[in-house]
């Protein structure tokens, strides 16, 4: 062997052991980056990824068409669900895997010094009204770090995207309301992204339930699913089966803001996935059903409504993230 090839082979060999040491060292301080432009182009349907420690876990979610909104014979169908209409998303986007957890907004919080306010709509003593010393931290009953923030306003969840967007420098934000329905649906055109039977939502998310009717005052009138999925208020993260695009409660748990100001109808209402900003912009929509929802508002077409300053002790938020072109 040459000295030329030998002291190529030695720095080839430097070079190797770097890399090597560097992933080390990023295994070892559990310190998490961003993917790069070239990393983010390369990202499948499906690919998971942070970026950074304490963000948020985001899966992608492909490009797509779908037919928003219910039929008219849909069971539980309500009329502003309509009329439907085929909504073209012509780019993949990337959508948190999960709700934002109590850690995750207590991370912010602890950031920024946010307030999130002490008041929240709570149901207590059978009565529904909002109440002092309830909160994201107290919702008025026991949560763990790994359960969706609750009492949380469409402001609340403004707030949180644009300091994870300035701390990660990348473009995170609320999900429109037709992107929630087309990653909610992942592909289906049923009342729920796994099929039409009630029985079956214990599998699959959160909701009025046997443990709910069970388990909390007053619940005893509550319609329900004839199931229980062990839980009488909010559940952890992950804590049932994953939709087919594998996002998590997307029916059920918690409600999930979304940027669209509130329409009775879709009468006229954007068909390219964009987020419907024109009109009174004072409420806006929440999706998703929550944890003493009855089986009609767990539909993945089924809509709401609550002021932007508004909490409540069944609302929270799921995010979104524009990828590199």
């Amino acid at each position: 062997m040459n000295m030329a090839h030998a002291f190529r082979e030695a720095l080839v060999s430097a070079a190797i052991v770097a890399v090597v040491v560097v992933g080390l060292l990023s295994e070892v301080s559990g310190e998490q980056r961003s993917l790069s432009p070239e990393q983010e182009r390369a990202l499948k349907p499906k690919n998971t990824f942070r970026d950074c420690n304490e963000c948020p876990e985001m899966i992608v979610v492909p490009a797509g068409s779908f037919i928003m909104g219910s039929s008219a014979n849909e069971a539980g169908r309500y009329d502003s669900e309509g009329p439907q209409h085929t909504v073209t998303i012509t780019k993949p986007f990337a959508v948190g895997k999960f709700h934002i957890m109590v850690d995750q907004f207590a991370t912010f919080v602890a950031a920024t010094s946010y307030h999130a306010g002490s008041k929240c709509i709570t149901v207590e003593q059978r009565k529904l009204q909002e109440r002092e010393g309830r909160s994201w931290r107290n919702p008025g009953f026991a949560q763990g770090g790994n359960h969706p923030a609750v009492c949380l306003s469409w402001n609340d969840a403004k707030a949180y995207v644009a300091w994870l967007s300035r701390t990660t420098g990348r473009s995170y934000r609320l999900l429109t309301e037709a992107e929630w329905e087309y990653a909610a649906r992942a592909g289906s055109t049923s009342r729920y992204s796994f099929g039409d039977k009630e029985a079956d939502l214990c599998r699959y998310g959160n909701g009025a339930d046997r443990s709910a009717k069970n388990r909390i005052q007053g619940a005893r009138s509550w319609p329900i699913a004839p199931c229980n999925d062990g839980y009488a208020f909010t559940s952890p993260a992950g804590a049932f089966a994953a939709n087919r695009f594998g996002l998590y409660d997307m029916g059920g748990n918690v409600g999930q803001w979304t940027e669209d100001c509130y329409h009775d109808s879709y009468a006229g209402a954007p068909v390219d996935g964009s987020a419907w900003t024109s009109g009174d912009c004072t409420s806006h929509v929440v999706r998703g059903g929550n944890w003493h929802n009855p089986p009609r508002d767990l539909r993945s077409a089924n809509r709401e409504r609550g002021t932007v300053d508004g909490r409540g002790e069944d609302i929270g938020f799921r995010i979104a993230r524009s990828l590199t072109p």
